[in-house]
């Protein structure tokens, strides 16, 4: 009788070994399972605009995203506090020269007071410090260009086209029909139909699993550095 139970309790304990032991394995493994996030950057250009900043920057803070808003330095002018109100709710400010100009086609003195003055006019309105991102208007940038300045010369990989088509669904499947991890899209600050598209994008983009960040949280969660000298067009 004793060697029964002592058979029984040896069974016991070596079952619950390993069933522990089988517990910790899948302890371990679930620790050491690593998915990186896929992250976008949205950028908005030449606002802010009376018409629709405010719900894009209601739209950004409902479904947890930011973005990097490059301005115009004539549109800074007119919406001060709009201007204060993107970055005080966590978004870039970037510049889009003082007057939305083909900086090719301008002297060297005057880019610099395009890009440079406008740099000042937008760290002065919001409270913006450190460096600051630079889209050139049109995408107009030469190789002569990229040597003199020192900024970072953010462009797009994805566009949406809202200037031309003025159409949410459109707009929208520009977006989403071409989006990837590491990717910046480009959306423009002023159309009621960008307002829709960017609900209806922002929505699609979480339930597929991406995170939308500002162009400076993209190269920062990617853990790399924003290269200068270049066009910037993505970061992989």
């Amino acid at each position: 009788m004793k060697k029964l139970v002592r058979k029984i309790f040896q069974s016991t304990m070596l079952l619950l070994f390993l069933l522990f032991g089988i517990m910790k394995i899948n302890q371990k493994q679930d620790i050491q399972v690593f998915e990186e996030k896929k992250t976008v950057a949205l950028t908005y250009d030449d606002g802010p605009s009376r018409l629709t900043t405010a719900s894009l920057l209601n739209l950004l803070e409902k479904y947890d995203a930011s973005a990097t808003f490059f301005i115009n330095g004539n549109h800074a002018n007119e919406n001060k506090d709009l201007v204060k109100e993107i970055y005080k709710k966590g978004n870039e400010i970037g510049n889009h020269t003082l007057d939305h100009v083909w900086l090719t086609k301008m002297s060297q003195e005057e880019q610099h007071r395009q890009i440079y003055g406008n740099e000042n006019l937008l760290k002065f309105l919001s409270g913006y410090e450190g460096e600051m991102l630079f889209r050139p208007p049109y995408g107009d940038v030469n190789k002569e260009m990229l040597e003199i300045f020192d900024i970072p010369f953010i462009m797009w990989s994805v566009d949406s086209r809202d200037w031309e088509v003025h159409d949410a669904s459109s707009i929208q499947s520009n977006v989403l029909s071409h989006i990837d991890d590491g990717d910046i899209i480009i959306m423009h600050d002023g159309y009621a139909s960008t307002i829709e598209a960017t609900e209806n994008g922002l929505k699609k983009l979480k339930q597929e699993g991406y995170e939308i960040v500002s162009v400076s949280e993209l190269f920062q969660i990617k853990n790399k550095e924003i290269p200068k000298h270049v066009k910037v067009s993505h970061c992989r």
